[in-house]
This record gives structure tokens, C-alpha cells and sequence, in this order.
């Protein structure tokens, strides 16, 4: 993840969730609510992301797939500014801006379910493990939210990556295509076996 954040500023690449906006971290308690997705980054960043389940406690409670190491990422419950720091140790020591992510056709109900959903995932966190492509905390929140298991940073990175690909692949062809014409123009004026004189 360290290489990450050269790679997405070099490229000026937002990793930025599709339809969310800011959470001004001083009131978020008035613009968050249970089952809100929300995720947290700096810019150039990949952001982090989780479901709040619970604004009546000092801290605000958020559920969300996370672990020091992410071969010992679970499903766990923490407290907004430990989220928002990236871990306990940080806290008020880094801070990351804070966005709520907004669904079309949202609905009490469905804010409901997405609580409900996260609760009962963290009751058995040890039945889902971490996969940075597959199984994240975005993938997470997003199937808590739609029961679909999908994460656009993933997405972007990948399309990224393959395009990236693609372009050095059409510049190697294209570079070959130069070298071949160019050894069959030198090949037409220059006969083989008359060696070349060099002016000096």
C-alpha cells in the first residue's frame, strides 16, 4: 500500500467513492445516522471504508474489515476517530478526511437493513477473510448497503493497470513497426556487404 499513493498522485488518480461528499468531522453526529456508508482518505490515497451502527455512544460506533496486518484483518467494531486515524495508535496524531457515500432510492428501511447486515457479520468475523481483490472493507460496506460484494478502488486499479498495459503494448508495436521500416529503408539505399564510410 506504501507504493500506492506515488502511483495514484503520478497517475492523478481519485480513489474517491462515486456519489459521496464530505462529512465535516465537527458535526458529523448530525449528518451520519445507522447504516451509513462511510469511507475516510487523504487525497492520493485508497480510503478506508465502513458502516456506522451506532451514534448514541460517545465516539460514534462504526463496524468496518480492518487489522494492522491485512492477513489479520477482521470484521470489527471501533470508534469514529480511531477510523478516521487509521488505527488507535494515531489518534490525534493523523487525521483523514471523512465522506459519507450516498445510494439512490435510500430508505429507512434499507439504513436499517444495512445496520442489521454489519451487526451480524461481526457477530461471526471469523467466517469472512481479508482479500485485498475480493473480500475488503469497501466490498464490505458496499455489501452491507446492496448484499452485492464489489469495490471500485479494485475496479479503478485494475482498469488502470490493464490500460497501462495496453498503452506499453501498442507502444512496443508501434516502436517495432518504426524499426522494421526503418531496416527496410536502410536496406533499399545501403546494398548489403558496402560498408559505410563516416565522415569525420
Amino acid at each position: 500500500m506504501q507504493l500506492l499513493c506515488p502511483i495514484l498522485r503520478v497517475s492523478n488518480i481519485s480513489l474517491q467513492p462515486t456519489n459521496s461528499h464530505l462529512v465535516d468531522i465537527q458535526s458529523a453526529r448530525t449528518q451520519l445516522y445507522p447504516g451509513a456508508h462511510i469511507a475516510a482518505a487523504n487525497p492520493y490515497e485508497h480510503f478506508h471504508h465502513g458502516i456506522v451502527v451506532d451514534l448514541t455512544s460517545a465516539d460514534i460506533s462504526i463496524i468496518h474489515f480492518w487489522g494492522v496486518k491485512k492477513r489479520e484483518a477482521r470484521i470489527q467494531v471501533t470508534t469514529l476517530p480511531i477510523f478516521i486515524a487509521g488505527n488507535i495508535k494515531r489518534v490525534g496524531i493523523r487525521t483523514r478526511q471523512l465522506y459519507i457515500v450516498q445510494y439512490q432510492n435510500d430508505t429507512l428501511e434499507k439504513q436499517q437493513e444495512t445496520n442489521q447486515r454489519a451487526k451480524s457479520m461481526l457477530d461471526k468475523p471469523d467466517e469472512y477473510e481479508y482479500n485485498i481483490f475480493r473480500l475488503n472493507c469497501e466490498s464490505f460496506a458496499y455489501f452491507c448497503r446492496t448484499e452485492r460484494w464489489e469495490s471500485e478502488q479494485v475496479t479503478i486499479m485494475r482498469n488502470q493497470l490493464l490500460n497501462t498495459i495496453r498503452n506499453i503494448r501498442n507502444k512496443i508495436k508501434r516502436r517495432k513497426k518504426q524499426c522494421k521500416n526503418s531496416c527496410l529503408l536502410t536496406n533499399k539505399t545501403i546494398p548489403i556487404g558496402v560498408p559505410l564510410s563516416i565522415g569525420i
